[in-house]
């Protein structure tokens, strides 16, 4: 049951329900319901350990407020009733005639920009993708659309390319995109390109992405409070830079816990196939070390004044964008998904600060 919601009403419909129909729904909802509810309690034992640590204190702030927050508004509707359209007018409280179409809210290109974003970065860019899943929940192409037109609102972006799952935004050398995979996952992601770059930040790619990626993330986070959307937030560098071994692959780290660790230990090590590997916090988080989701907002990117307004006014189109190009190897690159747990067991506290490495 993917389409559970705490703040609106989930309405099934179909020509005539039974009764053993009806129970059916109900049963499947509370299951569903509950197997989140126990995920959320999972994950707060996880971080139990941790007590004091900002960002434990802000992630389990929020599951306990989920888990006090799970029951759901279910209808189920006989289109054969007479009274049908009524009632579906008082459930969601509408005062016009309800008229069924069959057309999205809004309509958008449905290609992707596949000339100015691929799948994954090339050996020559960097990139960081926030991997965001939604439970025993959905993130619904209405809501796609809605969080688009917040972040295109808060910022002028240079460019701009709209479709169908995602958007695309561009500001100087730094490209943000934001892509619906699937009902349960949503990506944003940063990224760069070493050869176009400015020369003063080429040790350091995320200088010049942490401004515009923090804004799309940041805003991402609070609509999704707004709408009650449950989530979990994974990040993922992609690029030799991000690790200080050579032969680490890309890697999956619960956001919370890779803060937890970075406040506590300064660092970040993980096993993989019994060899030690290393983060380098110093290219992932350039200029602020943020200790927090939240804090993350304070690398945004700050208003452009009014003379850059008119020199760089946001341009939406939905043809595909002019952006310079340069030819690309066909190389593919294999990506680790696994979730890596940055979090001590308790025996190993005592020497939490000197012996601490994560098991994968």
């Amino acid at each position: 049951m993917s389409a559970i919601h705490e703040k609106l009403p989930v309405i099934f419909v179909k020509q005539q329900w039974n009764n053993e129909e009806v129970k059916l729904v109900g049963s499947i909802i509370q299951e569903s319901l509950s197997t989140r509810k126990q995920l959320w309690h999972d994950e707060i034992k996880k971080l139990s350990a941790l007590q004091g640590r900002m960002a434990q204190e802000e992630r389990v702030k929020k599951l306990n407020r989920w888990i006090n927050c799970t029951s759901v508004q279910y209808y189920c509707f006989s289109s054969s009733d007479t009274d049908f359209k009524n009632n579906l007018t008082k459930v969601l409280q509408c005062k016009a005639p309800i008229k069924c179409i069959h057309q999205l809210i809004k309509t958008v290109s449905q290609k992707p920009p596949a000339l100015h974003w691929t799948s994954l970065p090339q050996s020559d860019e960097a990139q960081i993708t926030f991997k965001i899943s939604f439970p025993q929940s959905c993130f619904t192409k209405s809501e796609l659309f809605e969080l688009v037109k917040k972040i295109t609102n808060v910022y002028r972006w240079k460019y701009q390319y709209e479709w169908n799952l995602g958007v695309l935004f561009r500001i100087k050398a730094v490209k943000i995109a934001i892509i619906k995979h699937d009902s349960q996952t949503l990506e944003i992601s940063g990224r760069i390109d070493n050869a176009i770059m400015d020369d003063n930040f080429d040790t350091v790619p995320m200088k010049s992405v942490w401004p515009y990626l923090s804004i799309a993330l940041s805003n991402a986070v609070e609509y999704f409070d707004e709408i009650s959307s449950q989530y979990i937030i994974r990040i993922i560098p992609f690029g030799n830079i991000f690790y200080e071994e050579s032969d680490a692959l890309p890697r999956a780290f619960d956001l919370t816990q890779l803060l937890i660790s970075n406040d506590l230990l300064k660092r970040v090590a993980y096993r993989y196939n019994g060899s030690l590997y290393h983060l380098n916090l110093v290219q992932l988080f350039p200029e602020l070390r943020p200790k927090t989701v939240d804090e993350i907002s304070k690398m945004k990117a700050k208003s452009v004044d009014s003379t850059e307004k008119e020199e760089n006014v946001a341009r939406i189109d939905n043809t595909l964008l002019s952006l310079p190009e340069r030819p690309y190897s066909n190389s593919g690159r294999r990506v680790s998904f696994g979730t890596v747990k940055c979090i001590p067991q308790p025996p190993q506290m005592d020497h939490v600060r000197t012996t601490l490495t994560v098991e994968c």
